[in-house]
């Protein structure tokens, strides 16, 4: 009986050892998600938007905010506003760095028809764009860039192509931090 007990020890010792290395080894991965994240910061606050229909010149203004959420590991963003075409423009977004893309995912969730995935990459040191992950049933794909500003604020483009590789503005819009 005294070996039998011995193994549940060492069992028992295993058991807790492995779990204690998936919680450093999560707790690695956390941080250097935390570290991507951070290169984000500029976008984190809240803001009023104005956006500029690039085909019609229509303006519409907006409120946005931007917020660290479940410990620095995701940004949710929350947006409403007017739109040219319908009442009201609300739209939701959770985004995370995903270590196995080596990019930004964004989880969009602009009307009740579900969620998308944009993937983002840094394509200037003051810019970071997010590219639609697929086309959708037209072959269409959207992008959505960011840049931050030197007095505070952020321009966003909105671009769209057929894949005829030609991107074309959509939508411009600035963003002003709310006071």
């Amino acid at each position: 009986m005294k070996s039998v007990w011995g193994g549940y020890k060492v069992l028992a010792l295993f058991l807790v050892l492995s779990v204690a290395t998936v919680a450093v080894a999560q707790e690695d991965a956390n941080e250097v998600v935390k570290a991507e994240m951070k290169k984000l910061s500029f976008i984190v606050g809240h803001w009023e938007t104005l956006s500029t229909v690039v085909s019609s010149g229509l303006e519409a203004p907006g409120d946005l905010s931007y917020e660290f959420v479940l410990g620095g590991t995701y940004i949710l963003c929350r947006f409403v506003g007017r739109h040219p075409e319908r009442s009201v423009w609300e739209a939701y977004e959770m985004i995370t760095w995903d270590a196995e893309l080596g990019a930004y995912a964004a989880y969009a969730f602009p009307s009740p028809a579900g969620p998308v995935r944009y993937i983002g990459r840094w394509t200037a040191d003051d810019t970071v764009c997010f590219t639609l992950e697929k086309p959708d049933a037209n072959g269409r794909t959207d992008r959505i860039s960011y840049t931050g500003k030197s007095d505070g604020t952020i321009f966003q483009l909105n671009e769209i192509t057929f894949g005829d590789g030609e991107w074309k503005p959509t939508l411009r819009t600035i963003y002003t931090p709310k006071k």
